[in-house]
């Protein structure tokens, strides 16, 4: 066994779970298939002399005939609070043959009971919400300390000293909270800190997210901490707790600017005021004065008559409103969550100097965290000013700017403590030197959070998707949440989470303890009729997508982790916020939900939003926005049915499963037309949302997929959905309708509107926008997608006959021209590793199933007759069992068997063969079945460029494409079918074109059909007929930027 874990986490200090769950992983070295646990046993210590001594004085579980191997549940006696605890486990596998003990783990319980704190709430009684404050508390031991304990809530960021030496390497923790309701706090041991004499405890507090005055019902966050240590010296028990007696001094460091949508600013380094033996116990804090006790009343008395606080509504406007302190009522509980961490360092790759004297560093990639920089040559006093820009067109945006101060030395280091920033070029004011590269670096802060998946493929652009995803997935996870973006806002904007949650976080990181910290939050902020709030650590908006988290993340944290606590916790909000949507939708007189008026922020509010086509507040509530929320509240209840059937509530079951068929049914009958098979427009939302959900009957899907499957080959083949549409689009095309091939064809995609658009512009995250434009550079408008390659490519998934992963499905998907694809997922129980390769019509699938799980095995093959495992036809090898085949749209047909642990090597001898369908429109215009290209496009406005290529085949005169240079540009057509062709209309907008091409595609190449000087309107070309995959208008020089209105092309008799 090895990897031991309490609630997720390996060796967590100060839980408060008094019935812990812990957990192991099984390796076997010989691989041997189908080994497995049978049972197991437990042994949890007061003491490791206790443990190595095979002693459980806490508990001992006996043997325990089960195969569980996660989230067992500690039985034993009562834990208390500041109790260490120290444990391991032995197991006896499939011969029944008990195993060695493992090597030990532990953990320690933190303050159980609000009466367990003896501490006082203390500040600095001068201070502003902008400094950065140091405390100490000296004491005396007379023995060496064998057990000490610190327990650390704060309002804001703290860092713990002990002896001069910083405790862990944890970086701006706690992690955000609803902190009108809750704390959390984080414990430290120091045992090996403190010696015999004197010593000293030291804190760095910085408000953080105690300056935000956002939230509606607490506006006047106390700037506070709170702390206790628990020392065992010399047989004595010693409390030491935050009071009066704390000694405080303002630090050499203070943040720069607001703490607000718009201009988060920075920090300021003093290094005049550096004091590198504050939190030393031999240093004299006789002139440091005490802290003071938080009184709310006495702050409120020191609060002048009027508005007191001012925060941003746009870019140009403030509201001013007047908010006083309260008594603090926030509960202190267990940080659950991995602290933060300087997580990655970022390397820098260039430095420029400019114009104006000032250099400009570039770190290579966009990312969240802090900036590094040695600096010299200064004097005492000289100032140095650094300006962080996401983009290279500006030289800073979002106010995002730091400043360094010299001290007598004149050479320092600038590093942020308490503040991020987001982007990658750092321009630098007032140095007299030029600054060498090694000079500054970057380091990627967010939770200390494993990366449990690894994909690769013969796909440089997906394996470039994959990691870029990631990336910005890590750039805006911070605080133990997912925001919007790091540098505009940094809001909790719930669609993207819905969407992420199920894509990237759960596929691609550790994720349990993260989901436990997240949801508690979710549950805290939830308001008193029942809604959750729609922007996490803000105010509300009346979008549900926003909204949707419960249910649809508890269930997909269940789904992939089997975890029922996470159910159990969240079931009561559940109830509450799925009330409120029952008293708000129309299911007594047998209809869908209540629609607000179309245009107004009213429940349920926008549908899509950022999707190619664009979206305005005008859509909100609109037959679109309508049709996409019915959908999303009826596939909330089918989550909340299932839910409640796995805490085996069966009148709530019930209840949800009527509604859902009212839902259904009512929605269906909204938006559906018949006769085409389309929800509304047939848009790829609205089908994919109405399959998804189950609104589509049986007797109808057949014709809304195909009318799907039209929509992105045919009608409009781009990736076509937006933040909020993400999050059931990915679940639909990867775990739903199986239609990695689709996706394949979108994802390959180099042009706009592409995820492969993004990287041609040299992205290194997402942008917030498709156009690749706009004032912010690093959003998760577009993440999200992390599934497609392990849930997709790769096919890891749970089995919906058995989630949490211990009886698994592996189901890859070989599709397009792939020739391999390489996934790796780290489960709870081991690595999960599925790697196939392609070759002409045969296929290797190399798989490893972990110690002490199953799988449910899809290979794409004719029929079990083609596949063998290590030499042997496959059903007649040990510990695989055939069950039976499956048709599929996307790899033609599946051969599924059964299989134990261990490692397998399958070759298909004969894959099935694939095609796309014929489109099902008929129409001589062969323009409008392609997918349109441009080698460059004008951009009005970031949220629409209106000027897009895919305008040019939509059939609307009133719309066009424009170029944004004259020379050498292009508008391609590409089908994913050939197409024979002899006759091409050209409608140019106006008359600039002096001299172009029409070309076809040949053997990898561009073959001349015509060429021309000018063009002008509806300019018909006529050819022998070719057939090819793509043709296009090479357009070599034109007077202005040209403009095409549409391209017609057909094959004429």
């Amino acid at each position: 066994m090895n990897d031991l874990r309490c609630e997720y986490r390996i060796n967590p200090l100060g839980i408060d779970n008094t019935a812990p769950r812990l957990s192991w992983k099984l390796v076997d070295q010989y691989q041997k298939r189908g080994q497995k646990q049978t049972a197991f046993q437990i042994l949890v210590a007061s003491s490791l002399d206790n443990l190595n001594n095979n002693i459980g004085d806490l508990w001992d579980s006996g043997k325990t005939e089960t195969n569980a191997s996660v989230n067992n549940v500690y039985a034993g006696k009562k834990l208390a609070s500041n109790q260490a605890c120290f444990w391991k486990v032995k197991v006896w596998d499939a011969a029944n043959k008990e195993s060695n003990w493992s090597d030990s783990g532990k953990f320690s319980m933190g303050l159980l009971k609000s009466e367990d704190w003896k501490g006082d709430w203390i500040y600095k009684a001068d201070q502003k919400k902008t400094d950065h404050n140091w405390y100490r508390k000296t004491f005396t031991l007379s023995e060496n300390a064998t057990s000490a304990f610190v327990h650390v809530g704060s309002f804001g960021y703290h860092e713990l000293y002990v002896n001069g030496e910083k405790i862990t390497e944890n970086v701006m923790n706690p992690v955000a909270s609803y902190m009108k309701k809750r704390i959390p706090y984080l414990t430290y041991d120091i045992a090996d800190k403190l010696k015999k004499g004197n010593n000293v405890i030291a804190v760095w507090h910085a408000a953080g997210w105690a300056r935000w005055t956002r939230i509606r019902e607490y506006r006047m966050v106390p700037f506070v901490f709170k702390a206790q240590a628990e020392i065992v010296a010399g047989g004595e028990n010693i409390t030491l707790k935050t009071d009066e007696t704390w000694k405080t001094k303002k630090s050499n460091s203070e943040y720069y600017g607001d703490w607000d949508i718009l201009r988060f600013g920075g920090e300021t380094i003093d290094d005049s005021k550096r004091e590198d033996d504050w939190n030393t116990a031999q240093y004299n804090d006789s002139n440091w004065m005490n802290a003071s006790v938080y009184d709310y009343e006495v702050l409120n008395a020191k609060i002048p008559e009027g508005n007191n606080i001012s925060f941003a509504l746009n870019s140009n406007k403030n509201r001013e409103v007047r908010a006083l302190y309260s008594p603090i009522k926030a509960e202190l509980s267990a940080q659950m969550v991995e602290p933060q961490v300087k997580f990655k360092t970022i390397k820098a790759i260039g430095v420029a100097k400019n114009d104006d004297g000032t250099y400009r560093i570039d770190l290579g990639e966009n990312y969240t965290g802090f900036f590094e920089m040695d600096l010299y040559n200064g004097k005492e006093g000289d100032s140095i000013l650094f300006e962080i820009s996401d983009q290279t067109e500006r030289i800073m945006n979002w106010s995002q700017k730091s400043k360094y101060i010299f001290g007598k030395s004149g050479k320092g280091k600038f590093s942020n403590r308490f503040n991020v920033a987001g982007g990658r070029w750092v321009t630098v004011y007032g140095l007299k030197y030029e600054p060498k590269i090694a000079d500054a670096r970057g380091y990627v802060v967010t939770n200390n959070r494993k990366q449990i998946s690894k994909f690769e493929s013969s796909s440089a652009q997906l394996n470039q998707i994959y990691q870029v995803n990631l990336n910005t997935y890590l750039a805006n996870t911070m605080d133990g949440i997912l925001v919007d973006c790091p540098h505009r806002e940094r809001r909790g904007w719930g669609e993207v989470t819905v969407a992420a949650m199920y894509g990237d976080a759960l596929p691609n990181f550790e994720s349990g303890a993260y989901m436990d910290q997240y949801l508690q939050y979710t549950r805290d902020a939830q308001f008193p009729d029942g809604q959750t709030r729609a922007v996490l650590n803000e105010e509300d908006r009346p979008f549900l997508m926003w909204k949707a988290n419960n249910p649809l993340t508890v269930w997909e944290t269940y789904r992939m982790l089997g975890d029922k606590k996470v159910l159990e916790d969240n079931y009561v909000s559940m109830q509450k916020w799925m009330t409120w949507l029952y008293e708000h939708s129309n299911y007594k007189t047998g209809g869908a939900l209540i629609i607000g008026e179309q245009g107004k922020r009213e429940m349920p509010g926008l549908g899509d939003w950022c999707t190619p086509r664009g979206n305005f507040w005008t859509s909100s509530n609109s037959p679109d926005a309508a049709h996409f929320n019915n959908c999303l509240y009826a596939f909330m209840l089918e989550n909340a049915m299932h839910i409640s059937e796995a805490l085996n509530k069966t009148e709530d079951a019930l209840a949800y499963k009527n509604r859902l068929k009212v839902q259904q049914e009512a929605t269906h009958k909204l938006s559906y037309n018949p006769e085409t098979g389309k929800y509304l427009k047939g848009y790829q939302v609205d089908q994919a949302f109405a399959l998804l959900s189950g609104v589509t009957p049986a007797s109808e899907k057949e014709k809304a997929e195909a009318q799907l499957v039209n929509n992105v080959l045919y009608d409009f083949p781009y990736y076509d959905t937006g933040s909020s549409g993400q999050a059931l689009y990915t679940r639909y095309f990867t775990e739903s309708g199986e239609r990695m091939d689709l996706i394949y064809e979108l994802l390959r995609d180099k042009h706009h509107p592409s995820y492969g658009y993004f990287i041609e512009q040299g992205k290194t995250v997402w942008p917030e926008r498709w156009s690749a434009v706009g004032n912010s550079q690093i959003h998760t408008c577009y993440t999200g997608i992390g599934g497609y390659f392990i849930k997709g490519f790769g096919g890891i998934r749970p089995n919906p006959e058995s989630l949490g992963m211990q009886n698994m499905i592996i189901k890859p998907a070989p599709v397009g021209d792939l020739t391999y694809a390489n996934t790796t997922y780290e489960s709870m129980y081991g690595n999960v590793v599925v790697n196939w390769t392609k070759k002409a019509n045969t296929a290797t699938f190399h798989i490893e199933v972990p110690v002490n799980t199953t799988a449910k095995v899809f290979l794409p093959a004719i029929s079990k007759e083609v596949i063998k495992e290590s030499g042997v036809l496959a059903e007649n090898t040990e510990n695989i069992t055939y069950v039976g085949t499956e048709k599929n749209k996307a790899v033609g047909n599946y051969v599924i068997y059964n299989v134990t642990s261990g490692v397998y090597n399958f070759k298909v001898d004969e894959l099935p063969v694939t095609q796309f369908p014929e489109p099902l429109q008929n129409t001589e215009n062969l323009a409008k079945l392609g997918r349109m290209n441009a080698s460059s496009m004008f951009i009005q406005t970031e949220k629409l460029p209106v000027f897009e290529a895919f305008r040019v085949n939509d059939e609307d005169e009133e719309t066009r494409w424009l170029a944004t240079e004259t020379k050498n540009q292009y508008l391609e057509l590409e089908w994913v079918k050939p197409q024979t062709f002899n006759k091409i209309i050209i409608d140019e907008y106006e008359n600039n074109i002096t001299s172009y091409k029409l070309q076809y595609w040949e053997n990898g190449k561009w073959k001349d059909l015509v060429s021309d000087t000018t063009c002008g309107a509806n300019k018909t070309h006529k050819f022998d007929a070719i057939t090819a995959t793509k043709c296009r208008i090479y357009i070599i020089d034109a007077k202005k930027a040209p403009s095409i209105s549409e391209i017609k092309i057909y094959q004429s008799n």
